[in-house]
């Protein structure tokens, strides 16, 4: 029944002109040069804005954060809220775990939003994480 249920409110939604969102988890990450301040607020704002760019998000839930031990200076979940007055959205960061030859000064995020699209950004060094080997 709900997969009947489910192809309804498709083609409901086909009929009205309505997006079909639906909640998803969309990662991405960025590499620092140095650990300072300004770097991860700029960082940070640029793989937000890329992120969005490149998605098609509704609603966000929350956010997670995790950043490589050698990341000290400055919270990136302080950075998207106070740069993007994101208030109300719940946020948190973690500690990465590292592992041999893991890179360094990696910020990692994952969106838990309400999209019709799940495009994973990754920038600068963090291209890396993503290549083939």
């Amino acid at each position: 029944m709900m997969e009947k249920e489910s192809k309804k409110a498709a083609n409901d939604n086909e009929a009205t002109g309505k997006k079909n969102y639906k909640m998803v988890g969309i990662r991405g990450a960025t590499s620092l040069e140095s650990d300072e301040p300004a770097e991860i607020r700029k960082k940070v704002v640029e793989l937000w804005n890329e992120i969005n760019s490149q998605n098609d998000i509704e609603r966000v839930v929350s956010v997670i954060f995790s950043v490589t031990p050698d990341i000290k200076s400055f919270n990136p979940a302080t950075a998207l809220r106070e740069e993007l007055l994101a208030e109300d959205i719940p946020l948190m960061c973690l500690q990465e775990a590292m592992f041999e030859n893991s890179p360094q000064r990696i910020i990692r995020i994952l969106v838990i939003c309400e999209s019709t699209t799940q495009n994973f950004v990754y920038i600068h060094d963090a291209k890396n994480l993503r290549g083939k080997k």
